[in-house]
C-alpha cells in the first residue's frame, strides 16, 4: 500500500517548478537591501509569497488525492479480507483448529466450540478472533509512542503547612 501511495502521491513537475523558483527568488531576496531598495525588495517578497500558495494549494491537492487513495484501498483491502473470513467460518465451521483436553478449556469449553464444534475444539470462528485480538495489540505495541512511566500519585495531598501562624480576628458581637 506504501508503495501505490508513493508513486500517487509523489510530486509532480510542476510543484517541482514551483519549489525551485521559490527558491531562487529567495536567494534573490537575500542579495537585496531591504533599507535601500525596498520597492524590489517587496515586489520580490510578493513574488515569494504568490509562489508559495501556489504550492502550497498543490500540495493539498496531492494530499487530499492521497486520502482518497487510502481510503479506497484500506477499504476494499479490509473488504476483502471480511469476506475471506466470513468464507473461511462458512466452509469450516465444523472443522476445529485445536483439540485439546476438555480439562484444559474447562470453564470456556462451550464458548471456544462456537459455533459447532465439540466441547475441546477451537472452532475456526474463536480462532480468528484471538487471532485479531492478538495482531491488533501486538501492532498498537510496536507502534505507539512509548512514554516513560509515571509516578503514582497519591490519593489525598494534605495543603501545604505555612511555617507562620495567620492571626485570626476575634468575632464581632
Amino acid at each position: 500500500m506504501q508503495l501505490i501511495l508513493r508513486t500517487v502521491g509523489k510530486e509532480s513537475q510542476a510543484e517541482r517548478l514551483l519549489r525551485q523558483e521559490i527558491l531562487k527568488l529567495k536567494q534573490q531576496l537575500q542579495t537585496i537591501s531591504m533599507v535601500d531598495q525596498f520597492a524590489s525588495y517587496a515586489k520580490v517578497q510578493r513574488k515569494i509569497n504568490a509562489l508559495s500558495q501556489q504550492y502550497k494549494d498543490k500540495a493539498m491537492e496531492r494530499s487530499v488525492g492521497e486520502q482518497r487513495v487510502r481510503m479506497v484501498l484500506g477499504g476494499t483491502l479490509r473488504t476483502i479480507v471480511g469476506l475471506l473470513c466470513v468464507w473461511l467460518i462458512w466452509e469450516h465451521r465444523s472443522d476445529p483448529v485445536v483439540s485439546l483436553p476438555t480439562n484444559l478449556v474447562w470453564p470456556f469449553g462451550p464458548i471456544l466450540a462456537l459455533p459447532s464444534c465439540e466441547v475441546g475444539q477451537i472452532s475456526v470462528m474463536i480462532w480468528l478472533a484471538v487471532v485479531r485480538t492478538v495482531c491488533n495489540k501486538v501492532n498498537t505495541a510496536l507502534t505507539s509512542p512509548r512514554t516513560t512511566p509515571q509516578r503514582a500519585t497519591p490519593i489525598f495531598n494534605p495543603p501545604p503547612v505555612s511555617p507562620t501562624a495567620v492571626p485570626v480576628a476575634p468575632p464581632l458581637d
